[in-house]
């Protein structure tokens, strides 16, 4: 069993007036907080958005496609490059994370232990958060199959899926949308 790694680090920041990404928190611009988490647990890593400007040695930049379609679109197409066996993990991370890494292995655990087809971190607000999960690659290559990803939400990743949901185990599902969020 491989575990694989897609973050999510396209889309417009439209609420944030500018790209997000690139922002530096606690050091790093925003983006690398979930490269690295990926990068540390993951046997592959696929980055879908923009390229890069830091040299990772395991990680690959695709696009989605068509470029801006959604966020479910970005992890199809991620997936679609990983090529994963059915009996592997596939961890989504979105790339406006600050602080995922530390969820990764309870996630992975979960996985492992319950049986479910995913788990999803469950924030603060009891809400799931679909870019900050597990998946058995099965799952999801069955949803692939037979659903159009253009323009679809994230939430829709967890269609039809068993899921286990694990709390916010340390603020792990702080993420970054406004300026205003900077401070936080």
């Amino acid at each position: 069993m491989a575990i694989h790694g897609v973050v999510v680090a396209g889309g417009s920041s439209k609420r944030f007036g500018r790209n997000k990404l690139v922002e530096v928190v606690n050091g790093a611009p925003l983006r690398n907080h979930a490269i690295e988490a990926a990068t540390s647990t993951c046997d592959t890593v696929v980055v879908v958005g923009f390229e890069l400007d830091a040299a990772w040695p395991l990680v690959t930049v695709v696009r989605e496609n068509p470029a801006g379609s959604g966020p479910f679109s970005a992890v199809a197409a991620g997936v679609a490059h990983l090529q994963p066996a059915p009996d592997d993990v596939v961890v989504l991370l979105a790339g406006d994370l600050v602080s995922p890494h530390d969820a990764i292995p309870a996630l992975i655990e979960t996985l492992n232990s319950s049986g479910a087809d995913a788990c999803v971190i469950v924030d603060n607000h009891h809400r799931r958060q679909p870019l900050l999960a597990c998946y058995r690659a099965s799952a999801l290559l069955t949803l692939f199959a037979s659903t159009d990803p253009v323009n679809r939400p994230a939430m829709q990743l967890l269609d039809g899926l068993h899921v286990v949901e694990v709390p916010d185990g340390g603020n792990w599902s702080r993420d970054i949308d406004t300026p205003d969020d900077l401070d936080s």
